[in-house]
């Protein structure tokens, strides 16, 4: 109440006023609090938690009002309980405590950078006791501090890695690897280094500072580094020796550096991690010289034969970088090359004193203490030594000092002696536990030993030729070789001196030369016997001679000993081996060689080896069969050895090449003495002309036909009959003259009827198989061959032959037939009217098509696919090509006579050069780095591919008639007939419809006008030496017109 006391005017009464004032409530004033924490801090000074009472400082008029927390955040549930804000957690009471907890597990607080400052602001409501309220806040303030990095290993991805294994290897070595940096103030970079290194295990012999061990690891990267708490692998390490390869390291033995890395960051806080290296040690190889303190490790020593022994090497010195001894290892001293059994190799025995080398029986000493045995160095052999754990490096390099060398009866020759030590640590860990050290003997003697000498022979049946090998060896050399004939037991004559060429080429002594039949000793073909022998000369002038242990007649016929043998037969049914009886009544052994798997030998068993062996007093009736489904032709080395009446032992050597046929074909007879075996079935003998004296075994009359091709006076069974008698053995014999001769073993001609004999029937061969000639073999063939398969000649070293006999071969079915990589397989004929048609086949490979006795009439493909050349000679006949040539191997493609081409020639990859004319309306395309040559006079248009780098040679380009297109800056026309001098130039004129021009190249004398199609720059063609005194003309176009430059001009050459 409010009392007031009331006066009347005039003073004279008084009253009293009381008025009573009834009170409202007034709301409180909550007034903002601030607090602050520190992140991963709790000190007295920066607690955490840290507390207070928001309602402190708050006000209220209404005095008397009491005061409580109402609502945290808006919620009143939230008050008592703790409460989550960005940073921490916050407990406010009703009575308005507080305490606030900073989280620093949360990565938010932790990528605080010191210094840095967030807030965590909370709501509350103060309420009094008559319902009035007022809100305010409660702002915490947190104060980041530094984090120091960690360095680490994380196992994800690419795990990281701190330590690595290394072998040492006599090179430096190489490791790496990663490390995991973090630091979770997002804000900070981090500095690495390597601090410290510590070297542990074998240390003895390391002799390296602490400084170059640190030099050998690095990081990468070593500033800079953000290293972020989600980054992985951040950090590479590097371990690179440089030249230090740690060799002192012996075998079982291991180093391990380990290596401090550390991080620190841009407040120098840091952390550390160790990296080892261990590196294990290998055996090193030990190191020979036996030239002493002089350059390189070899010597050399003259020595006189007779002489005393003498040392090799005195001023030899072994060391071993990882060994002090030689235990288990050995010391060998060895001839490798012109070491003969008359070399003596032997150890010095200078006695048991300080230092030196002695002999105790096989036992070795140095200084009177055992280093090993020894064993071996007589006549040639190697000498050994075998050391013991008393061999040290002064001991070894002792010995190796006192090796001796004499000979008694050398020639002049220099040889060489190596040495090679093994030190007896093993190879394990990729260890090396040898090495060798050479000497030469330079040996001055009187060579007075003739040569080694042996001479053989090996007969070939195709193109009838023999292959002779003189064997001649001898410590000075052989000077000359010469092949000697005695005929019929005459005195012998030289027929042929090596030249120096096949001296050269000799390999193991082996000195090869072959002869060819019409060639000496081969001339006359008239039984005669042939011994033949080898004189050998060395560069001591000594001589040496040998007998060929072989004679053989020249076609000799049925007594005398044949060269060449070529029966033929069918397949899967036994084919007579057409060998004769050289000793009437006596039992021959026949030796087999190069019998193909699945073959067999009528009566022989097969040796340990692959030959077969068998003994028979009639070898005239040895056969062999083969697989059925085998076709083609192999030589088998047949050698034939008896006992002659007068006790002697005669031997004969004989290439027996056999021709199989499919069950079913043709059996055909070759251009020379032949054995033809039937079949069980009905079989067609085809003999073409010339054939030489035949013999046909197991001869049907009731089945089988003789089919008689380019005989012009025997054309019916009379005339076979004017022809024909039986011999005194009662076997049919058909007699030709000029000596040729069918012979019907075993059939009596009275037995043979027209239905017996075919005249020029043109046989069919069906091949869809593979049909193989060998090495060396020969296979004719004639008519009609259907090959949708493979004809494969195969030669490795020998000629090859498939032969067309009359009127010659067309091949069709779409087949193939492959010639091997090699010059000596042939595709030829009985005579130059003979031809092959190819009607669809591809032949491919290298080697002759024609060999100047077969015709060529291609609409297939041939391809020169070797790497050596692929030769189409027909003699003096054209090529007829409506089909494809092409060369595509580096070998090449080279046609000797002319073409008429309507069809394609391709230098595709290989060249094609073709000696004659081509004419004709065909194509010719030059691609792939190829050059294709016209030799004469030629008329077929010429196109370069795109991008081709080709040539185009021409010799007779004054006569070239065809087309050229294509031409670009990197092809060439080279121009044989027109010399390269001051005066030769070429001019372009185009053709007023811009479809090409005239090319005009002339030397000032000569001239060549050439027909070009398509558009060129009339000054873009140049000249220039081809380098044979000739004209290439290359085309190079300006690529660009300069602009700009008012009236001046410019040349380019591009």
């Amino acid at each position: 109440t409010d009392t007031f006391t009331v006066t009347s005017q005039d003073g004279t009464a008084t009253g009293t006023v009381t008025v009573t004032i009834t009170g409202t409530n007034d709301n409180p004033v909550a007034v903002a609090d601030a607090t602050a924490v520190k992140e991963d801090t709790n000190t007295l000074a920066d607690p955490n938690p840290v507390s207070g009472n928001v309602l402190g400082n708050d006000t209220d008029v209404d005095s008397t009002d009491t005061h409580t927390v109402s609502a945290v955040n808006g919620l009143a549930g939230n008050v008592g309980t703790d409460v989550a804000g960005t940073y921490g957690t916050l407990h406010l009471n009703s009575d308005g405590s507080y305490t606030y907890t900073l989280d620093n597990s949360k990565a938010s607080v932790q990528a605080l950078a010191e210094g840095v400052t967030v807030t965590d602001v909370f709501s509350y409501t103060n309420a009094d006791n008559h319902g009035g309220s007022s809100s305010s806040s409660l702002t915490v303030t947190i104060t980041g501090t530094n984090d120091a990095p960690d360095i680490h290993l994380v196992g994800s991805g690419t795990p990281d890695t701190a330590s690595a294994t290394l072998t040492e290897t006599n090179a430096g070595l190489t490791a790496t690897g990663t490390l995991t940096v973090t630091d979770a103030d997002v804000a900070d970079t981090v500095n690495s280094s390597i601090t410290t290194v510590a070297a542990s295990g074998t240390t003895a012999g390391l002799g390296l500072t602490n400084a170059q061990l640190l030099a050998m690891l690095t990081v990468s990267p070593t500033s800079g580094l953000a290293a972020n708490p989600t980054d992985t692998h951040n950090l590479t390490w590097n371990f690179n020796s440089g030249t230090q390869a740690f060799d002192y390291l012996g075998a079982g033995q291991a180093l391990t550096l380990s290596y401090t890395v550390q991080s620190t960051d841009n407040h120098s806080t840091s952390d550390i991690q160790t990296v080892a290296v261990t590196i294990n040690g290998a055996n090193d190889a030990p190191v020979i010289d036996l030239n002493g303190a002089s350059v390189g490790n070899s010597t050399s020593l003259s020595y006189t034969a007779g002489s005393a022994a003498t040392v090799i090497a005195p001023a030899a010195a072994i060391t071993d970088v990882d060994s002090p001894d030689f235990g288990g290892g050995s010391l060998t001293v060895a001839f490798t090359a012109n070491g003969t059994s008359a070399d003596q190799l032997s150890i010095q025995n200078q006695g048991t004193g300080t230092g030196q080398i002695g002999l105790s029986g096989s036992n070795v000493t140095y200084g009177g203490v055992v280093i090993g045995t020894f064993a071996g160095g007589t006549n040639g052999s190697n000498l050994v030594i075998t050391f013991n754990a008393s061999t040290t490096q002064a001991a070894a390099a002792a010995l190796a000092d006192h090796i001796l060398y004499s000979n008694a009866t050398s020639a002049s020759i220099a040889k060489t002696v190596t040495y090679t030590l093994v030190d007896g640590d093993g190879t394990a860990n990729g260890g090396t536990d040898t090495s060798t050290a050479s000497a030469t003997i330079n040996v001055t003697g009187s060579d007075t030993t003739p040569p080694s000498v042996s001479i053989s022979h090996q007969l070939l049946p195709s193109h009838q030729q023999s292959t002779f090998t003189v064997h001649a060896t001898d410590p000075s050399g052989i000077q000359s070789v010469q092949i000697l004939d005695s005929v019929n037991g005459g005195p012998p004559t030289v027929i042929y001196t090596f030249t120096a060429a096949e001296l050269q080429a000799a390999v193991n002594g082996n000195y090869i030369h072959t002869f060819t039949d019409g060639q000496t000793p081969f001339t006359l073909i008239n039984n005669d016997t042939h011994q033949l022998s080898a004189r050998v000369v060395d560069n001591a002038t000594n001589v040496g001679t040998a007998l060929d242990p072989v004679t053989f007649n020249t076609n000799g016929g049925n007594q005398s000993n044949t060269k060449f043998s070529a029966p033929a037969g069918t397949a899967g049914e036994p084919i007579n081996l057409a060998l004769t009886d050289p000793s009437d009544g006596q039992t021959v052994t026949v030796t087999v060689k190069g019998v193909p798997s699945g073959w067999a030998l009528d009566g022989a068993t097969q040796n340990a080896d692959g030959s077969w062996t068998v003994q028979s007093n009639a070898v005239h009736g040895l056969t062999v069969t083969t697989p059925a489904d085998f076709a083609g032709a192999v030589v088998l080395d047949v050698s034939m050895t008896w006992t002659n009446a007068d006790g002697t032992t005669g031997s004969l050597s004989i290439a027996d090449n056999v021709e199989v046929y499919a069950p079913g074909s043709p059996i055909f007879a070759w251009s020379g003495d032949d054995v033809l075996t039937g079949s069980s079935g009905h079989d067609l003998f085809v003999f073409s002309q010339p054939i030489g004296n035949d013999t046909v075994h197991s001869f049907d009359a009731a089945a089988d036909q003789v089919d008689l091709v380019g005989y012009s006076g025997v054309q019916s069974f009379a005339d076979v009959q004017a022809h024909m008698a039986d011999d005194a053995n009662g076997n049919a014999v058909i007699t030709f003259g000029d000596g040729q001769s069918i012979t019907l073993e075993g059939v009596h001609s009275s037995a043979l009827g027209a239905g017996n004999f075919a005249f020029d029937q043109t046989p069919v061969v069906n091949n869809a198989g593979t049909m193989i000639i060998g090495d060396g073999a020969l296979l004719p063939l004639s008519g009609t061959v259907n090959n949708s398969g493979l004809i494969s000649l195969n030669s490795t070293g020998s000629e090859t032959l498939l032969q067309g006999i009359q009127h010659g071969v067309t091949l069709q079915g779409g087949g193939q037939v492959v010639l091997s990589d090699s010059a000596l397989n042939i595709v030829s004929g009985t005579g130059p009217d003979v031809t092959l048609t190819n009607v669809d086949n591809t032949i491919s490979g290298a080697g002759q098509l024609g060999d100047g006795m077969l015709g060529l009439d291609n609409r297939g493909i041939i391809i020169a696919s070797g790497s050596n050349a692929l030769v189409i000679d027909t003699g003096g006949s054209v090529v007829a090509n409506s089909g494809t040539l092409e060369a595509t191997g580096s070998g090449g493609l080279i046609v000797a006579g002319g073409v008429a081409n309507s069809g394609m020639l391709w230098a595709n990859g290989g060249n094609i050069a073709i000696h004659g004319a081509v004419t004709g309306e065909g194509d010719a395309t030059i691609g792939n780095l190829s050059k294709l040559e016209f030799g004469a006079a030629s008329s077929t248009d010429v196109t370069f591919a795109q991008n081709a780098a080709g040539t185009l040679e021409l010799d007779d380009s004054f006569d070239f008639s065809g087309r050229i297109g294509g031409i670009t800056n990197d092809d060439k026309l080279d121009l044989n007939d027109i010399l390269f001098g001051s005066a030769t130039k070429a001019l372009y004129q185009a053709n007023a419809d811009g479809s090409g021009g005239t090319l005009t190249v002339t030397d000032g004398t000569h001239g060549a006008t050439l027909h070009l199609l398509g558009s060129y720059d009339a000054n873009g063609f140049n000249v220039a030496d081809d380098g044979q005194g000739h004209t290439v003309v290359t085309y190079n176009p300006a690529e660009f017109t300069l602009t700009g430059v008012g009236n001046a001009t410019s040349e380019f050459a591009v």
